[in-house]
């Protein structure tokens, strides 16, 4: 079993030496997606407002006997489902603080971005790069096995171990290094065809 599953189950079990561990793995990485996400929709992030959202991302998770960490379904990486959730988080504060700002006297540039962050939607770069990515995705897909795209979920998105993988092909574990340094070298020959 990989060591998040693990970290989880025992989290959820209310380890507190598990939560401990949890909070100590993935401080830094909440703490940099709300430091990133401030600087691009605000100005210089306080230090005040940066510790209010990162005790803000760890109590979203354990509040009602954990229901938000007993949501994470491993169809990502761990790492991407805590950044989005400090990413969000970070949003929603700026956008109740920009209703309570005042327009008078702003700027247009500071107009308009108060009104991308109260917006639900995403802004044009965004969407351009999210439409990018699904055509990239799409194409490598469209190229990969099924065997090679099983192989990429296991190994890439759920993060299990070589021999989780093995088990769940019914193949050996010297088969998955052989498998995984094929898929390696035809992601690296389509990505630069792509790119």
């Amino acid at each position: 079993m990989h060591s998040d599953t693990k970290l989880i189950i025992a989290c959820l079990a209310q380890d507190k030496q598990a939560w401990d561990i949890f909070v100590e793995k993935y401080s830094r990485l909440i703490c940099h997606a709300i430091v990133n996400t401030l600087r691009k929709y605000s100005t210089v992030p306080e230090n005040q407002v940066v510790d209010d959202l990162f005790h803000t991302v760890f109590l979203s998770l354990i509040e009602k006997n954990y229901k938000k960490l007993r949501q994470f379904q491993w169809r990502c990486k761990l790492s991407s489902w805590l950044h989005m959730i400090a990413v969000r988080a970070t949003i929603d504060y700026l956008r109740k603080q920009s209703k309570h700002l005042s327009l008078n006297g702003a700027t247009q540039e500071e107009i308009s971005l108060k009104e991308n962050i109260i917006s639900e939607n995403p802004l044009p770069s965004e969407l351009f790069e999210q439409k990018e990515e699904k055509r990239i995705l799409e194409q490598i897909k469209n190229d990969m096995s099924t065997t090679e795209r099983l192989f990429i979920e296991l190994c890439y998105c759920r993060e299990l171990s070589s021999s989780e993988i093995a088990n769940t092909m019914n193949t050996s574990t010297n088969n998955v290094y052989q498998l995984k340094n094929r898929v390696r070298k035809k992601l690296k020959k389509l990505v630069e065809k792509i790119l």
